[in-house]
């Protein structure tokens, strides 16, 4: 959607800091992301080709396309999030159809809002729609031209809307654009269904997640909804979509597309690709949903892996893709890729698993003691904080959870953040590189203080 190239990309999302010490480049230069949500809004919707689309239209075209019941509620909008919205105003502008096939690409970001100070999630989001050539024109000929549609939109949650359009921009795609565009990797203009090849599914029952089909919501003209459908799809899965640090400013990582009467008539089907994953072992994973017109629920799941890291041991290197042996390996086959997003018990001990000690390097003064819990080859860990009186005895003896433990690729380099603090504004980081197996050496700062100091952080023993 965006070209990188120019673009810094971040190794974490706190402003600027990880970024900065790393020196991360993109291009050999390193060129920052828009300053604020307007610059990086008009940046994206005015892109070669779009019009701008005024914003004071899009409630209302939203609003038609809700079903009655939640159109006439005192807060119609509050489910309507940034993977339903994007339907919901092509359909509400450029009308239904079927059949039809829309591709979503979208990326997150975490950027400065306001008032000046406040962190808030900014969605970039293109939506295309491609339909069929028609079966008979005018003049009786078969065939036809094909039709096709590009939306930009910028969507930012305020005031419980969590889909509220930015800024928006509108495209009609050429012969020679729909032709060249691309589903999941496959034709957008493929006249048949791209479910079953776009992947290896695996069934559901399999235990990736626990999907319980929500009431089945449909369009004011009684059909399944495919905006609400892949909303309650993303709504049901064990964590939600955000920014990601391996991709550019504004650049998609998530893929969907939605087909509507390509199967069968009436029929909806949601295909889902979450990639770019923050994981060294899962590139990404796949969900599937299916509503035919007797409006009964179909699922399934798969994973991409990734090769294993150049740092994990051979004997630690994840299987191949679970599940090849045959059938009856599919509920382990469920579990590895549940524990290798979000925590495999038993993993062999990180670099930074265990308790440290961080002083100041002049005198020697305790800053603060860390547990962390970090599995080898992971670049994010977890933990817990003891203050020191470096800053003051006010905060000594202050404890809490980590909020974030990112390591470099390299596993040379980490920045920790905590907030000893009531005050939520506040943040304290260390940004440190390795000198061996229990030194770490750097800088400590705090987003609500001036000053800089260096910092020495050692392994504790038993």
């Amino acid at each position: 959607m965006l070209d990188a190239s120019g673009r810094q990309r971040r190794f974490g999302r706190h402003a600027g800091g990880v970024a900065t010490i790393f020196g991360l480049m993109v291009g050999g230069a390193m060129a920052g992301p828009p300053q604020d949500m307007g610059e990086a809004a008009t940046d994206f919707v005015e892109a070669e080709g779009y019009q701008r689309f005024a914003s004071e239209e899009v409630p209302e075209l939203l609003r038609e396309r809700l079903p009655p019941e939640q159109r006439e509620s005192a807060r119609p909008f509050e489910r309507a999030g940034p993977w339903t919205v994007p339907i919901l105003l092509l359909e509400g502008h450029e009308g239904l159809a079927e059949p039809a096939r829309y591709r979503m690409q979208a990326g997150f970001e975490w950027m400065e809002g306001s008032p000046p100070g406040r962190m808030q999630d900014v969605h970039f989001v293109q939506i295309d729609r491609f339909e069929p050539p028609y079966e008979n024109t005018n003049d009786g000929d078969a065939g036809g031209a094909r039709e096709g549609v590009s939306w930009r939109m910028v969507m930012s949650p305020i005031q419980g809307f969590p889909g509220h359009v930015v800024a928006a921009s509108r495209r009609s795609l050429d012969a020679s654009a729909i032709e060249q565009a691309r589903c999941l990797e496959q034709a957008c203009t493929d006249p048949e269904p791209l479910g079953d090849r776009v992947t290896d599914w695996r069934d559901n029952g399999e235990e990736l997640w626990d999907f319980v089909p929500p009431s089945l919501p449909s369009t004011p003209e009684g059909t399944p909804a495919p905006a609400a459908l892949l909303g309650s799809l993303l709504d049901t899965r064990p964590g939600q979509l955000e920014a990601r640090e391996s991709v550019g400013f504004a650049e998609p990582f998530a893929e969907a597309v939605v087909e509507v009467g390509l199967e069968e008539p009436g029929g909806v089907e949601v295909l889902l690709r979450d990639g770019d994953l923050m994981d060294h072992e899962l590139e990404a994973i796949w969900q599937r949903l299916s509503v035919g017109p007797d409006a009964q629920v179909r699922t399934a799941w798969a994973v991409d892996r990734r090769p294993p890291p150049p740092w994990l041991d051979e004997d630690d290197a994840p299987d191949a893709t679970p599940g090849d042996a045959g059938k009856d390996a599919g509920k382990d086959a469920g579990k590895d890729a549940r524990d290798a997003e979000y925590g495999k018990g038993g993993q062999p001990a990180g670099v930074l698993q265990g308790s440290w000690r961080a002083a100041l390097v002049e005198g020697d003064v305790p800053l603060a003691y860390f547990s962390v819990f970090h599995g080898r080859g992971e670049t994010r860990a977890q933990g817990d904080f003891l203050m020191g009186n470096a800053r003051g005895p006010g905060l000594d003896g202050a404890s809490g959870d980590l909020d974030a433990v990112e390591l470099a690729a390299d596993g040379d380099r980490v920045e920790l953040v905590w907030n000893p603090t009531p005050d939520q504004q506040e943040s304290y980081h260390l940004e440190l590189e390795r000198l061996n197996a229990d030194t770490w050496e750097g800088r400590f700062h705090a987003a609500r203080y001036p000053h800089e100091h260096a910092v020495r952080m050692t392994r504790r023993g038993d």
